[in-house]
């Protein structure tokens, strides 16, 4: 007579331990993380083979009775394929999803594609009026799809000094060189270009995992069996988007890096030139007049201090005569 084992079912409680297990294991760092996750998951297999080799040893020790050799060999052969399979049955609605979710994450392998490149230009430019050239070249840069993110102008004596931040498509770049050397003289130009490639593509990576990550996190908050499991996996899942979103926003702003070069750029007047001294007859006759001119200019000035004073002086001395001849009288 053929008895089947009895295979355990998994509790409640059980699950509930094998769900924290596994939402502790994704809040490591992803290296780590996926370790622990080899490690349970052995720890599951080892498990549904307890379970398996349990029930091959019940049937082996059952007494066989009447039964022939061959029918406690067939028990024997028969009993581990119909543990495992109950073991699957009852204990797999439990485990499947968790064997999901501790499987080793899938690196994402190195996309091949165009190189990214940061250029920057810093330029001096020499023109015959800063602000009036700085106008042309903020309409022709916005009108180019870039656009102006600073300017500030500067004024000395005579002349005026405009410095440009401006952002220029990348496919636009050489254009935007040319254009500053038929806006003035360029005295200065220097163009810098980082290789961020390597960067781009560890973002992209990062995201992708974290992508993964998340979409499994949503799934196990849907499929939490209880109250714990599912704040726990909330907690998880609320730092997994966090991460992931300062990363989205961190390529974003490399992307607009390569995608728009910046240009530093000074434009500024050409300084007017002291005019030379005249020497010979007009050289001293312009000298003269100039000095006659300042003493002049001196005279006039002193006249015009003294003059308040004059008048005061002129209206004491009449009333001072005007009080004598009052008195001999």
């Amino acid at each position: 007579m053929n008895v089947q084992p009895e295979i355990p079912e998994l509790t409640d409680e059980q699950i509930d331990r094998m769900y924290r297990t596994i939402t502790t294991t994704i809040t490591r760092d992803d290296s780590v993380r996926r370790g622990k996750r080899r490690k349970v998951a052995l720890v599951a297999a080892s498990a549904v083979a307890v379970l398996g080799l349990g029930g091959y040893f019940v049937t082996a020790v059952e007494p066989s009775g009447s039964d022939s050799a061959g029918d406690s060999s067939a028990v024997q052969e028969s009993a581990p394929d119909d543990a495992g399979a109950d073991a699957d049955g009852g204990a797999g609605a439990g485990t499947s999803d968790l064997r999901e979710e501790v499987a080793p994450e899938d690196t994402p392998a190195p996309e091949s594609g165009p190189r990214e490149i940061i250029t920057t230009t810093y330029g001096s430019v020499e023109v015959d009026d800063a602000p009036t050239s700085a106008d042309a070249l903020s309409g022709w840069v916005v009108s180019a799809g870039g656009r102006v993110e600073n300017r500030s102008e500067y004024s000395s004596g005579d002349s005026t000094r405009v410095s440009l931040r401006l952002r220029v498509p990348a496919s636009r770049a050489s254009d935007a060189t040319a254009r500053l050397r038929d806006l003035g003289t360029l005295s200065d130009l220097s163009i810098e270009s980082t290789d961020v490639t390597a960067q781009g593509r560890d973002l992209d990576a990062r995201i992708a995992a974290l992508q993964a990550s998340v979409a499994r996190l949503q799934q196990f908050v849907a499929d939490a069996p209880t109250t714990a499991a599912l704040l726990a996996a909330e907690e998880t899942l609320a730092q997994r988007q966090g991460e992931l979103e300062s990363l989205q926003a961190e390529r974003r702003g490399l992307s607009d890096q390569v995608a728009m070069a910046t240009y530093e750029l000074e434009l500024s007047e050409p300084q007017k030139a002291d005019e030379p001294d005249a020497s010979g007859f007009l050289g001293g006759l312009t000298s003269g007049w100039n000095g006659l001119v300042a003493t002049f200019d001196g005279a006039v000035t002193v006249v015009g201090v003294l003059l308040p004073w004059a008048v005061v002086l002129a209206l004491l001395g009449g009333a001072y005569v005007v009080g004598r001849r009052v008195v001999r009288r």
